[in-house]
C-alpha cells in the first residue's frame, strides 16, 4: 500500500513539473528568461564601459538563460529575476591603464532606467565603489519595483536626482536602503516628509553624504521601525535630537564624524535594544559620567560597541561601566580623560578593542588587565602612564596590536612580557624608558608585522631577534642606543620591509650592495657613523635620509622613479650631481648641504640631455626629450664648491620653494628670468658667492618671497626699486602659512616619520640680532632681507617702508649714501635692523622710536648727525654699550654718545603722526597758525550768517530762549529741594 502511494506521489509531482515546464516554454521563447527582464540587463551592461574583472563577461545576447548570469538570480517559481548584485567584490588588478589620481579605475557610466522593468526584484546592489563611477539624475523606476525590500546604491553619484526621498518613500516594502558617498545634499534631501511608506524599513544608511542640516526635526527620525542607522560624515549639525528616542528598536546608531555639539539626549534611555553605539567626532563637551549616566541602562546586558572617541568627553572615573558585561569594544580615545580607569575596565571580560589613546590617565598600567583573556587590540598611547608594563601583559594569546608609546614607562621588557603573544603583529613602544634584556638565543613567538621601538634602550648590541622579524614591514629604532656594525643578516631579513628607520644611533659600516633589490619605501640613517660608497638605490624607494653620516664617493644615479624626498646633507660625498637628476619627474626635495660637490649642476637642456641619453646603456632611462619640467619645490646645495654661473638647471624647476646656493662659488650676474621661471620662490638664499652685477629687478616680480638673503657677494649698483611687487613682505598678500609650512614638512614626513631636511637640524642660519641664528620649523614665520656685504651705492629706496611685515632687514657693510627713509617708523614688525658701514648721513628718522619690537640695531660707521632720538624701545637697546649702536657717527650727539647737544632738547613725540609733521617738513607752529585761522574764519561766517539771515536768527535766538527756560527752571527746583523749608 505504501509503494502504491508512494508511486502516485512521483508520477503527480512529474506530470506537474512537466505541464509547468510547458506553460513555462509557451511563455518565455529562447529560454528560461522573460525576455523584457533580459533586455533591461544587457541595457545596464551596454552603459558599462568597463568590467576590468569580467563581472558581467556572461551576460550575452546569446546566452538565452539570464538566470544563468553572473550576479543574477531568479525564482524558482515564477523563473522571475528577484536578485540582482553586481557590485565588485573581486580583488584590484594590479595593472590596468586607467587609473584615476588615488590608482583606482575611473570611468562613469549610467544607471539605466530599464531596471525598472525588473519588477519582481527583491534585492538591488549595483553598489559602484570600486571599479566604477556610476551615476543617475532619475531613479523614478525605483517606484516601479513594489516588491523590493533590499537596495544598496552605494556610492552611485545621485546629486542630480531631484527629491530622492520621495521616491524611495513610495516603495512599501522596502527594509534595506543602502545610499552611503551618493553625493546626495541638502537641496535634493528634504528635512521632513508629510507622509511615507518606509513603515518595515529596518536598515537605512546614509553615511558620507553632505546633508549639511540641523540633526534635529529630520525625516528619518519618524521611521520607527529601524533597527540601522548609519548617518557618519553628513555634516550634521546643532544638538543631538531628542527625536532618537522614538528609536526604540534601535540596535546600531552610528552618528560620528558630523558637527554636532552638546550632551547626548536622556531619551537615549528608551532604545533598550542597543548594541552599538558611536558618537565620535563630535562635541559633546561634557563629564563622561553623565554620558554613563545617560546611556540606557535597559540595554547594558545588551551593548556590544560604545564609542565616544574625539567628543571633548573629561573625568576620571567610568561609572557602571562593570555592568557593561556584554561589552567588546570600548574606545574613548583623544579626550581629556584623566585618573585611572584601567582597574574598572578589566572586569570587562569579553572586550576584544580597548582605546584609551591620546588622553591623560594617570598611574600605572594594572596587572589586571591580564583578565581580559579575549583582547585582541590595546591601545594607550599619549597618556600620562608610569611605572613598568606588567610582565602579565604576556598572558593575553589573542592580542594582535598593542600600543603603550609615548608615556612615561619605564622599567625592563624581558621575554616574559611576550611569553604568549603568538598572535602579536603590531606592537607600539615609541618614546618610553624601556630597556629591552633578551636572551641572545631568544626566539619570539610572533613575526610582526610593524614595531615602533623608537627611544627604547635595545642597545648596546643589535637585538638578535630581529632576525626572525622577516614579515616585518614597518621597523623603527631610532635612537635607542645602537651601537656597532649592522650585521650582514640584517639587511636580508628586512629586505621587504618599506618603512625602515634606524637613525640616531651609533651604527657603523657600510650600505650594502644589495640595497637595490630591497621593498623599502622610505629608508631613514640620518646621525650615524655609516662609510662607504652609496650604492643604487631601490626602485620602490620614495623617501632617502642618509644625512649626518660619513659617506664619500660621489652620488649615485638617479635610478628611482618614485623617489620624493633624497636627504644627504653632511656627508662627504664628492664630485656632482648626475644628469640622471634630469629625469626624476617626481623628486620634490633634494638636499645635498654640506658635502664636497663641485663643478656644474647638470645640463637639462634639450641638447646636453640627448647626449647622455645616448651615452648611457640603461634601460630604465626614458629617451623621450620632449619634457623637462622637474616638480622640485625644495633645493638645498649650501656649503659646497660648485661653480660656474648661476644654474641653467633651474629653469627646469618651476615649481621651487626654497632654493639654497650659499657658501658656494658660483659667479657672474643673476639673470633676469628667476621671476619669471620660478615665481612662488618663498626662500632664497644665495649669500656667500661670488655673484657680481645689478640686482635684476626683476627679483621684486617674486610676490610670495619671505626671505631674501643676497649677502656676502660683490653686487653694485643700486638697490632695485618696486620693493612693494613683494607682497608677502608688505603684508597686502601674505603667503599662505600652511603652503609655506609644508615646504618643510609635507615631502619629509611619510607616516611617523619625519626627517629635519637640513632644517630642524640646523643647516638654516640668518644673521640676526647681532649673532648667528639657527632656525628649525619656525623660520616660517620669519621675513627677512639681507644684502649685506655688497657693494651696493646710491640711496635706501623710500618704498623700502612699505614691507610693513619684515622682520629683520640687513643693509650693513655697503657703500649706501642718502638719508634713512623717514618712513622707516612704518615697520612696525621689525626686530633686527642693521645699516652700519656705510655712508649714510643726515639725522636719525625719529619714528624709529616707533619700533616696538626693535630687539637689535646697529647704524655705526656712517656719515650720521644731529641728536639721536629717544623714547619706547630706543631707551632700552643694548643696554651693555648702548654707544656701540651709533659709534663712527661723529656728528650725533645726546645719549648715549658722549657728545652732547646744543640748544634746548625737543621732547619726543607720542605718536607717528607728530613725528610726521617735521619729517614732511610741517612744523607744528605752521600747524597752530592755521587752527587759529580757521576757528576765527568759521566764527565769522556764522556772525555774518545771524546778520543777514533772518530765518537764521529767529532760530538761534529762540534756541537761546529755550535754553534760558530750561536753566532757570532746573536752578530753581534744585534750590528749592536743598534750601528750601522742611515739614
Amino acid at each position: 500500500m505504501a509503494a502504491a502511494s508512494f508511486l502516485f506521489l512521483t508520477i503527480l509531482a512529474a506530470a506537474i513539473t512537466t505541464a509547468y515546464s510547458a506553460d513555462s516554454t509557451r511563455e518565455i521563447s529562447n529560454g528560461s528568461c522573460i525576455p523584457a527582464e533580459r533586455a533591461a540587463l544587457l541595457s545596464f551592461k551596454a552603459g558599462i564601459t568597463r568590467d576590468p574583472v569580467n563581472r558581467l563577461v556572461s551576460w550575452q545576447q546569446r546566452h538565452h538563460d539570464c538566470c544563468r548570469w553572473s550576479g543574477v538570480t531568479c525564482s524558482r517559481r515564477t523563473v522571475r529575476v528577484v536578485k540582482l548584485d553586481v557590485r565588485y567584490d573581486d580583488p584590484i588588478p594590479t595593472s590596468y591603464d586607467f587609473l584615476g589620481f588615488d590608482g583606482y579605475p575611473r570611468y562613469v557610466d549610467r544607471v539605466p532606467p530599464h531596471l525598472g522593468n525588473l519588477s519582481k526584484l527583491l534585492h538591488l546592489d549595483i553598489e559602484g565603489y570600486t571599479y566604477t563611477d556610476l551615476y543617475s539624475k532619475d531613479i523614478s523606476w525605483l517606484a516601479r519595483l513594489q516588491s523590493l525590500h533590499h537596495l544598496n546604491m552605494g556610492s552611485v553619484d545621485l546629486s542630480g536626482v531631484v527629491d530622492w526621498v520621495h521616491t524611495v518613500s513610495a516603495i512599501p516594502n522596502l527594509a534595506v536602503m543602502i545610499l552611503f558617498s551618493c553625493g546626495l545634499h541638502k537641496r535634493n534631501t528634504p528635512s521632513s516628509l508629510q507622509h511615507h511608506n518606509l513603515t518595515v524599513l529596518e536598515e537605512l544608511d546614509l553615511s558620507d553624504n553632505s546633508l549639511n542640516s540641523r540633526a534635529a526635526h529630520n525625516w528619518f527620525w519618524d521611521l520607527t521601525s529601524l533597527k540601522r542607522l548609519r548617518l557618519e560624515g553628513c555634516g550634521l549639525s546643532g544638538t543631538f535630537p531628542d527625536e532618537l528616542g522614538n528609536l526604540t528598536l534601535l540596535e546600531t546608531f552610528k552618528i560620528d564624524y558630523n558637527n554636532i555639539q552638546g550632551m547626548i539626549p536622556g531619551t537615549l534611555k528608551n532604545m533598550c535594544n542597543l548594541r552599538s553605539l558611536d558618537f565620535s567626532n563630535n562635541s559633546i563637551d561634557g563629564d563622561i559620567t553623565e554620558v554613563m549616566d545617560r546611556l540606557p541602562n535597559c540595554s547594558w546586558n545588551n551593548l556590544q560597541e560604545l564609542i565616544f572617541a574625539r567628543t571633548n568627553l573629561t573625568g576620571t572615573t567610568l561609572p557602571f561601566v562593570s555592568t557593561l558585561t556584554s561589552l567588546n569594544m570600548l574606545d574613548v580615545s583623544f579626550n581629556q580623560l584623566g585618573g585611572s580607569m584601567l582597574a574598572d575596565i578589566s572586569t570587562l571580560t569579553n572586550l576584544t578593542y580597548l582605546n584609551l589613546g591620546e588622553n591623560n590617565l594617570s598611574g600605572p598600567v594594572p596587572m589586571e588587565i591580564s583578565a581580559l583573556k579575549s583582547l585582541t587590540y590595546l591601545d594607550l598611547r599619549n597618556n600620562n602612564l608610569s611605572g613598568s608594563v606588567p610582565v602579565e601583559i604576556g598572558t593575553l594569546t589573542n592580542l594582535t596590536h598593542l600600543y603603550l608609546g609615548k608615556n612615561n614607562l619605564s622599567g625592563v621588557i624581558s621575554e616574559d612580557h611576550f611569553a604568549g603573544l603568538v598572535n602579536l603583529k603590531f606592537i607600539n613602544l615609541f618614546g618610553n624608558n624601556l630597556e629591552f634584556i633578551m636572551d641572545s638565543h631568544w626566539v619570539p613567538p610572533f613575526n610582526l608585522d610593524t614595531a615602533l621601538l623608537s627611544s627604547c634602550n635595545l642597545g648596546p648590541q643589535f637585538p638578535k631577534w630581529f632576525r626572525w622579524q622577516n614579515s616585518t614591514s614597518d621597523l623603527k629604532i631610532s635612537n635607542t642606543g645602537l651601537v656597532g656594525r649592522i650585521p650582514d643578516w640584517f639587511w636580508k631579513t628586512f629586505s621587504q620591509a618599506t618603512h625602515l628607520d634606524l637613525s640616531s644611533n651609533q651604527l657603523s659600516g657600510e650600505l650594502p650592495l644589495s640595497m637595490e633589490f630591497m621593498s623599502v619605501i622610505a629608508l631613514s640613517m640620518q646621525s650615524n657613523q655609516l662609510t662607504g660608497l652609496i650604492p643604487k638605490l631601490p626602485r620602490t624607494i620614495e623617501l632617502l635620509d642618509i644625512s649626518r653620516n660619513s659617506l664619500d664617493g660621489f652620488v649615485p644615479n638617479f635610478q628611482a622613479p618614485h623617489l620624493e624626498v633624497a636627504v644627504l646633507f653632511s656627508n662627504s660625498i664628492s664630485r656632482t650631481i648626475p644628469t640622471s637628476i634630469c629625469q626624476m619627474q617626481k623628486l620634490r626635495v633634494l638636499d645635498l648641504s654640506n658635502n664636497l660637490l663641485s663643478k656644474e649642476l647638470p645640463d637639462c637642456d634639450r641638447k646636453g640631455l640627448k647626449q647622455w641619453n645616448q651615452s648611457s646603456s640603461s634601460s630604465s632611462i626614458v629617451n623621450s626629450v620632449s619634457s623637462f619640467r622637474l616638480e622640485i619645490t625644495t633645493l638645498l646645495l649650501r656649503n659646497n664648491n660648485f661653480s660656474s654661473r648661476f644654474p641653467l638647471f633651474l629653469r627646469q624647476c618651476p615649481s621651487l620653494i626654497f632654493l639654497d646656493l650659499t657658501q658656494n662659488r658660483f659667479t657672474g650676474e643673476l639673470p633676469g628670468w628667476i621671476g619669471e621661471v620660478m615665481p612662488g620662490l618663498v626662500i632664497l638664499r644665495l649669500s656667500s658667492n661670488n655673484f657680481s652685477g645689478h640686482i635684476p629687478i626683476e627679483i621684486m616680480e617674486l610676490h610670495d618671497v619671505r626671505i631674501l638673503d643676497l649677502s656676502n657677494n660683490k653686487f653694485s649698483g643700486a638697490i632695485p626699486q618696486y620693493l612693494e611687487n613683494m607682497k608677502a613682505l608688505t603684508g597686502t598678500a601674505t603667503a599662505n602659512l600652511t603652503t609655506v609650512y609644508n615646504i618643510f614638512f609635507e615631502g619629509y614626513s611619510y607616516g611617523d616619520y619625519y626627517t629635519g631636511m637640513g632644517l630642524s637640524n640646523g643647516s638654516y642660519t640668518v644673521v640676526m640680532k647681532g649673532e648667528v641664528i639657527e632656525y628649525g620649523e619656525n623660520i616660517v614665520y620669519l621675513m627677512s632681507i639681507d644684502l649685506s656685504c655688497n657693494c651696493l651705492t646710491g640711496e635706501i629706496p623710500e618704498k623700502l617702508s612699505s614691507l610693513v611685515g619684515l622682520i629683520s632687514l640687513n643693509l650693513s657693510s655697503n657703500l649706501l649714501s642718502g638719508n634713512i627713509p623717514y618712513k622707516i617708523g612704518n615697520l612696525r614688525s621689525l626686530e633686527s635692523l642693521d645699516l652700519s658701514k656705510n655712508k649714510l648721513g643726515g639725522e636719525i628718522p625719529r619714528g624709529l622710536s616707533d619700533l616696538t619690537y626693535l630687539i637689535r640695531l646697529n647704524l655705526s660707521y656712517n656719515n650720521l648727525s644731529g641728536r639721536i632720538p629717544s623714547g619706547h624701545q630706543l631707551d632700552i637697546l643694548d643696554t651693555d654699550d648702548p654707544a656701540s649702536m651709533y659709534v663712527g657717527n661723529p656728528g650725533l650727539c645726546g645719549h648715549p654718545v658722549p657728545m652732547e647737544c646744543h640748544g634746548p632738547p625737543r621732547d619726543p613725540p607720542t605718536k607717528g603722526a607728530s613725528t610726521g609733521w617735521v619729517e614732511h617738513g610741517f612744523p607744528q607752529r605752521d600747524f597752530l597758525l592755521g587752527l587759529v585761522i580757521g576757528f576765527v574764519v568759521g566764527a565769522w561766517m556764522v556772525f555774518f550768517g545771524l546778520l543777514f539771515m533772518e530765518k537764521w536768527r529767529h532760530a538761534y535766538f529762540e534756541l537761546l530762549d529755550n535754553l534760558y527756560d530750561r536753566l532757570y527752571v532746573i536752578s530753581v527746583v534744585t534750590w528749592k529741594k536743598w534750601f528750601g523749608p522742611r515739614m
